[in-house]
This record gives structure tokens, C-alpha cells and sequence, in this order.
């Protein structure tokens, strides 16, 4: 005999599988929003219609030595915003940059608007790797 699914459990599992199909497309779309906002002199080529016009996450990975370099002349949320999208791209130098700064867990993320805490929020959400 064959088990079967109630339809509970299978609406669960289509909708999950659905989800997870879509969270590459909204990972690329929260990223981009957020490069917009970061400053797209930062990723990528460093131009704005290059991050407006990309149409994968590779197009727009953070440049992390310009990134160093700068960071000391933002203002604090700036810097918490732009480690935590390094630390998106790569999880060593994005988390040497958050400690750098000051970020030693979640609730330093307090400094964030509701915007910059959103973004970052759904990049967790739809994170399928880099």
C-alpha cells in the first residue's frame, strides 16, 4: 500500500517548493534595490546604470577593497548597512567589516532604518548561496 499526503501537508509542500524556486529571482531583486541604496560605486563596475540594468547578483558583487577603504569616512549605519552586504557576498571579510565596526550580533542592527533593516532582512530570507 501506498502512503499518501493529506492535501494540508501537499498545499504545504507545493507552496514551500514554490517559494524556493522564486528565492533566487527575490534575492537578485532585494540585492539590487540594496546596492542602489549602499551606492553602486561600490559593486560591480561602480556605475549606476550598470546596477539599475544588471540582471544577475554577479553582475553586482561588492568590490571589498574599495569598500575597506572607504568605509571609515560613512557615517555608522552606513557602514553597518554596507559590512552587512559584504558579509552577504562573503561571510570572512563581510564579518571582519561588522566587527570593525562595531556589529557584535543582531541587535546592532538596531541602528538601521526600517528600510536598511528590511533589506537585509530578505536577503537572509531568500539567501540561496552565492
Amino acid at each position: 500500500m501506498t502512503p499518501t499526503l493529506s492535501d494540508s501537508v501537499l498545499a504545504e509542500l507545493i507552496d514551500t517548493y514554490q517559494r524556493d524556486a522564486l528565492s533566487p529571482q527575490h534575492f537578485f531583486q532585494t540585492w539590487q534595490q540594496a546596492v542602489l541604496l549602499a551606492g553602486p560605486v561600490y559593486f560591480g563596475n561602480g556605475k549606476r546604470a550598470s546596477a539599475t540594468e544588471a540582471r544577475e547578483k554577479w553582475e553586482l558583487r561588492p568590490n571589498v577593497p574599495l569598500i575597506e577603504s572607504a568605509i571609515g569616512a560613512m557615517s555608522h549605519g552606513e557602514q553597518v548597512f554596507i559590512a552587512a552586504l559584504v558579509s552577504v557576498y562573503d561571510d570572512e571579510s563581510g564579518g571582519r567589516l561588522l566587527r570593525r565596526v562595531g556589529v557584535n550580533g543582531l541587535a546592532d542592527f538596531g541602528v538601521l532604518d526600517m528600510r536598511r533593516r528590511t533589506l537585509v532582512a530578505n536577503l537572509i530570507i531568500h539567501y540561496s548561496g552565492w
